[in-house]
């Protein structure tokens, strides 16, 4: 379920939601693109160059989607439809600092291609953690049930 607050993690489940990280990216990636490309299409129609400003700006506002969400609230929408949040290490909320630093290393964690040296650093680190949450400290851990959620 969509909900904008942070929720509490369920520490020490980080092995389980391997999957869930990919599907909450292609979620957001999706989604963002869409709303992107349609944003930048009506624009376009009105002109030319509005329309190639914000596609340009497209990559900028998906890096500040992600700092902004998962800051306030732990989670993406992407996140908060597969029930998993982004915590410090010791399970404290993220800060804006964190969030920016994980969010930028996805340069890094998307080389060369599809997000290989990232999957590759989630599959070898214990914790499941990508280069942008080894440099954070940060880790992803399913969102513990609620009475709300039972």
């Amino acid at each position: 379920m969509v909900t904008f607050e942070r929720p509490l993690p369920d520490l020490g489940t980080e092995g389980d939601v391997v999957v869930k990280r990919i599907l909450a990216f292609l979620v957001d990636a999706i989604g963002f693109g869409l709303l992107i490309g349609i944003v930048s299409e009506v624009l376009a129609v009105i002109s030319e160059t509005l329309g190639v400003l914000v596609g340009g700006l497209g990559t900028l506002l998906f890096f500040i989607y992600f700092i902004y969400f998962e800051a306030e609230y732990g989670q993406t929408v992407g996140k908060m439809v597969m029930d998993i949040v982004v915590v410090t290490e010791d399970g404290d909320p993220i800060t804006y600092r964190d969030s920016a630093i994980r969010t930028l290393l996805r340069i890094v964690d998307a080389l060369p291609f599809f997000y290989i040296v990232g999957l590759v650093a989630i599959y070898v680190t214990d914790r499941k953690q990508r280069v942008g949450d080894l440099v954070a400290d940060t880790i992803v851990v399913k969102t513990k049930p609620t009475a709300d959620r039972l």
